[in-house]
């Protein structure tokens, strides 16, 4: 009978800083208008489903 090798499972943690957000920018939520159907229809192809790139 042929001897298996498993390999030891192992997980590595590393301490990063996150990035900074630049004073000048701004990050806005999305609101219900951009989940409506007009919004969504641009993104839809012939079949229905949605695309995205």
């Amino acid at each position: 009978m042929k001897k298996k090798e498993y390999i030891k499972p192992e997980m590595n943690v590393y301490q990063m800083e996150t990035q900074a957000i630049l004073a000048g920018s701004v990050i806005r939520k999305a609101d219900n208008e951009d989940y409506s159907e007009e919004s969504v229809s641009d993104y839809r192809d012939e079949s229905g489903s949605i695309w995205a790139d």
